[in-house]
């Protein structure tokens, strides 16, 4: 008949905090313990309360037979019987009424009954009633003291009601003691429930605790899980925002650089034409304007592919103090108008073959040289190349620039590499500019894995180096990866594949300047059929062009000078000028590549480079 108020064991081993998998789990542990064991436990005890009885009715010389033993143990079991169908059958079905602690009432009623026959023995089986005291220990101290003093008040009543009608089983001290050794007894078990409790409500506790824990990591990970979803959307839009300013500086670029070959060719045509002094003089005024332009637009492209990752290197040999002295001298140039003396130097032990990007090497030169130049009115602007260290397989250089010109304030120092930055507003009015230069100098240097500095002291001038680390090369790479081509004096025939009839003209008359040759198309397929047809020395080839473009014309040469055996090299002549369209044109076929604006120079260096026809540029200007 003993009962436990704890829950029992659940029969789900798995752990969860989660609160409606916990009701569900509560709701079937409570009809588990109040619809089948407690029933159980109850038939149980009524049972062995039987057995007491019978075995007090054999110990006292009685017959097992005895009718009022028999009724005592018939009428225990009938009560057994029907709490067992109540509980069994009413869980769930009385509303507020807790129908089990209902019952525990009616056993002490029950209980009584049988003590009356069984204390005609022996007195001590008063104290089974504590049994129902140790019943509600696991419910906590509050319930197991309140039935502490529910079974001693129904004692005392059956004591009075014994003394009044059958005062020969004991005296009323006696039922006084026991009634205060129940009471002591009583009070002592339900202090042990506090422990219990305390237990219960720890776990209560940490259950709630680990439940809110949950609640909070489940709402902080659906707020991550939306974060995360926020920022894939952002990053899809970013993505998709960079290739749209990727695809719209590329298309500007092509759009601007198109023109800007017209400009810049037609006006170096007209500077080799026999001119009074005032239209030189604007003429090269215009040009110059003009390649000023193409600059900024350059450093504007460079500075988007440095924001967006997209500038590489492309490491080839060359000739370090050829490059360094043909930068110095195209600078020199354009500080004719002005007393500046632009110098180079460079040290003993500095290598002439080196591996690098010489193109990245001359366009951060160019930058520093042409910031001496411009902001120095008399005096020097010099490149110093000198050797920091070096081994079988690298060299450790310094390229220092130096000028007298106006100089930088020290708290201005920290601010010269930054973007759209120049050092004040009254140098920015009187020298212009955009203030890009020397932020693509210090991208491309840290790109080659060097470093910039710079100091200056205002009126005396400034000093900008960078150290980088180059491979040391050799001459025999140089001349593995240059085309062999053999010196030709014949007349050189050649194919211009140009659809812009500006364009078109301005580079066949610089070809027409040197004697060559010219044969003219306008679209891909008409240069198809060209090529097929003559055998030309060489062919500038524009990318984009109607009917069909460069690419596609290229690969169909290509395709079919394998059957034939036989290879007519192919420059690429294009506005775009990312890396990817330098790859794109290798790819197809194409032997090499200039981007537009070209001059004069540089066609006649490609014919060089591929015929073996060495020429003179025939602008003297």
């Amino acid at each position: 008949m003993a009962h436990t108020g704890a829950d029992t064991q659940a029969d789900d081993t798995g752990f969860t905090l989660d609160s409606q998998l916990l009701a569900v789990r509560k709701a079937e542990r409570a009809r588990r313990v109040f619809a089948r064991q407690v029933p159980a436990i109850r038939a149980a005890g009524f049972t062995v309360l039987c057995l007491i009885v019978l075995v007090q009715q054999w110990s006292r010389g009685g017959s097992a037979g005895d009718p009022q033993a028999l009724a005592l143990v018939v009428g225990n079991l009938a009560y057994a019987a029907v709490g067992w169908l109540l509980l069994r059958l009413g869980h769930g079905r009385t509303g507020r009424v807790d129908l089990s602690l209902a019952l525990f009432h009616v056993d002490i009623l029950v209980w009584l009954v049988n003590l009356h026959w069984l204390e005609q023995g022996n007195l001590f089986f008063a104290f089974f009633m504590l049994v129902r005291v140790s019943d509600q220990i696991g419910a906590g101290f509050k319930r197991a003291l309140y039935f502490c003093h529910v079974i001693v008040l129904a004692y005392l009543a059956y004591a009075l009601w014994a003394q009044l009608h059958a005062p020969a089983l004991a005296g009323w001290t006696e039922r006084l003691g026991i009634a205060a050794v129940m009471y002591l007894l009583g009070v002592y078990l339900a202090f042990t429930g506090v422990v219990t409790e305390k237990l219960r409500n720890r776990m209560q506790e940490a259950v709630r605790a680990g439940r809110a824990l949950v609640d909070a990591l489940a709402q902080r990970t659906q707020a991550l899980e939306l974060q995360a979803l926020e920022l894939d959307k952002a990053r899809q839009l970013a993505e998709q925002a960079s290739r749209a300013k990727s695809q719209f500086l590329a298309t500007i670029s092509h759009e601007i650089r198109t023109p800007m070959n017209g400009i810049l060719g037609t006006t170096e045509l007209l500077l080799g034409t026999s001119l009074t002094r005032s239209q030189q003089h604007y003429a090269k005024t215009t040009y110059r304007s003009a390649r000023a332009l193409l600059a900024l637009i350059d450093d504007v492209l460079d500075l988007s592919r440095m924001g967006a990752g997209k500038l590489s290197l492309q490491v080839a040999t060359f000739d370090l103090p050829a490059l360094a002295t043909e930068t110095v001298e195209l600078m020199a140039a354009t500080a004719r108008d002005k007393p500046v003396q632009v110098s180079c130097e460079l040290a003993p032990q500095v290598p002439r073959w080196v591996r690098s990007d010489a193109l990245r090497l001359r366009q951060v030169l160019v930058n520093l040289l042409h910031n001496g130049v411009k902001f120095t009115e008399n005096g020097i602007v010099s490149l110093e190349v000198s050797v920091l260290g070096r081994n079988t397989a690298s060299v450790d250089l310094r390229f220092a620039v130096r000028d007298t010109g106006v100089g930088i304030a020290a708290d201005q120092l920290h601010a010269v590499f930054d973007a759209f930055t120049q050092v004040d507003g009254s140098t920015t009015r009187r020298h212009g500019g955009s203030g890009l230069g020397l932020a693509i100098v210090k991208d491309i240097v840290q790109l080659m894995g060097g470093q910039i500095a710079v100091s200056s002291e205002p009126g005396k001038g400034s000093r900008f180096w960078f150290d980088v680390r180059m491979l040391v090369g050799r001459a025999d790479e140089l001349a593995a990866a240059a085309p062999q081509v053999a010196a030709r004096d014949e007349p050189v025939h050649l194919l211009l594949a140009e659809d812009d009839l500006v364009n078109q003209m301005v580079v066949a008359e610089m070809l027409k300047a040197h004697g060559w040759a010219v044969d003219l198309v306008d679209n891909g397929e008409a240069a198809l059929a060209a090529m097929l047809e003559h055998r030309y020395d060489l062919v500038f080839m524009d990318c984009h062009m109607p009917t069909m473009d460069g690419y596609e014309a290229t690969r169909r040469l290509r395709e079919a000078e394998r059957l034939r055996g036989t290879h007519v090299p192919i420059v690429a002549l294009t506005a775009n000028t990312l890396a990817s369209d330098r790859e794109r044109c290798v790819e197809a076929g194409m032997d090499d590549y200039l981007s537009k604006p070209v001059t004069s120079a540089q066609l006649s260096a490609a014919v060089e480079r591929w015929t073996g026809r060495r020429v003179q540029s025939v602008t003297q200007w």
